[in-house]
């Protein structure tokens, strides 16, 4: 099944793709969800401190995942995807491939043309990690669901944005 979310909540994600995108950056952010759902219920944007953005790369370190896993699980939560942006099309390159979260199920998507980012998932490059990762179906966008919390993350804390 996709993930269902209420189309607002990438409001904050396309307009931090947009800013970075235009300084030539790549950025991301995570989704979380309540266990056993799909619904979206926090989007989890990138911070600033060890978090490496630049035209072609992207990167979070350890001790940022950490701070976001920690309050995944304080809040009841799962990580379930990852989203990121590229300055081209959208493709999971070998880097993202090799280095990215390569657990059973974990959905990965890329956002193209960061400098102007389509807001239809639909446009998007989506890929669900099983022993490799393949395409899968992108996310829908559902006005009757409530919008998701947003926060920020990096290796010093979880922040509300």
């Amino acid at each position: 099944m996709p993930l269902r979310i209420n189309p607002g909540g990438f409001i904050d994600l396309l307009d931090d793709v947009r800013q970075h995108g235009q300084r030539d950056r790549e950025t991301g952010a995570l989704l979380l969800t309540a266990p056993g759902t799909d619904e979206v219920a926090v989007i989890a944007l990138t911070a600033d401190t060890g978090i490496r953005r630049r035209s072609d790369l992207f990167t979070i370190t350890r001790p940022a995942f950490d701070s976001l896993f920690t309050y995944a699980e304080d809040a009841g939560l799962q990580v379930r995807a990852m989203i990121h942006s590229h300055r081209g099309a959208a493709f999971l390159s070998a880097t993202d491939r090799t280095h990215g979260l390569n657990l059973r199920g974990f959905i990965s998507a890329v956002i193209p043309d960061y400098a102007c980012p389509s807001n239809r998932p639909d446009h998007w490059g989506w890929w669900r990690f099983n022993d490799s990762w393949i395409p899968t179906v992108p996310a829908t966008l559902e006005e009757s669901l409530p919008a998701p919390k947003i926060i920020k993350f990096d290796a010093e804390a979880v922040h509300d944005h």
